[in-house]
């Protein structure tokens, strides 16, 4: 899960594992647990000098994360600019079974809230219920699967076509179209189930990946059903028109 965070995990097992991540709850919630600590890390200093900028590169790249990553350090300088968390406070029982880092972790709202008062615990009752029941979890976070696409790849009657399972609750799908020459500032992608258009995003910008450069296209799982699908990617000229680049084909299976 460590390395499936901070992007270092090959091809293959990166894909079996996002499988895994959407049709069982309790992966999930451990890679949730495995998110903290490496955040917990980061803010903390112990990660070497490889992982953090792979955290920063690769682990950085929802806004969920980057959120928790404020937070996290905001309650961190406030622990050590007022309170000496030497030991941390007992939980009942019956309210929660949690691990180390998340115990941790709410020890310092429950004390961040009582202080600030009425506007705090406004602030902080969204980070609250975002970690309650496992069942809750999966409605208000949603799952990002990242899937990288060859241009010019092969139709999707072909064996090597991909193939995606998707669960359309609250998944979110970061298609990342790869790019054989990045020429174009900005970039404009149009998503085709049987000719028809889904969707259309323009204004893209190319990350690097690697030695390789990619657009990032992001539709939710609601849009996928089962079915052949169909990327097509265009550059945008300083004119304002397009130039077809490539085409990108995967399947959906249930």
């Amino acid at each position: 899960m460590r390395e499936f965070l901070l992007g270092t995990l090959d091809t293959d097992h990166t894909t079996q594992f996002e499988e895994r991540i959407l049709t069982e709850p309790g992966v999930y919630e451990e890679l949730l647990v495995v998110e903290e600590e490496l955040i917990d890390q980061y803010v903390a200093g112990d990660l070497s000098a490889l992982e953090r900028q792979q955290f920063e590169s690769h682990f950085l790249i929802t806004a969920e994360r980057q959120k928790n990553l404020r937070f996290g350090k905001l309650l961190q300088r406030y622990a050590h600019s007022h309170i000496n968390l030497t030991e941390e406070p007992a939980i009942p029982a019956q309210s929660f079974s949690l691990p180390q880092t998340r115990t941790r972790r709410w020890a310092w709202v429950g004390i961040f809230a009582a202080i600030l008062g009425c506007a705090g615990i406004i602030f902080v009752r969204g980070l609250v219920n975002k970690r309650e029941a496992a069942g809750v979890v999966q409605q208000t976070i949603p799952r990002v699967v990242t899937i990288t696409l060859l241009p010019g790849s092969a139709g999707t009657e072909s064996s090597n076509a991909w193939r995606v399972i998707v669960s359309p609750q609250g998944a979110e799908v970061k298609l990342e179209l790869e790019l054989k020459n990045a020429t174009f500032r900005n970039y404009k992608s149009e998503l085709f189930r049987e000719n028809k258009s889904l969707k259309v995003s323009d204004k893209l910008r190319i990350e690097a990946k690697g030695e390789q450069h990619v657009v990032p296209f992001t539709v939710t799982g609601e849009m996928l059903s089962p079915g052949d699908y169909k990327v097509k990617l265009s550059g945008v000229l300083d004119s304002g028109a397009d130039e077809f680049i490539d085409n990108y084909s995967f399947r959906v299976i249930e």
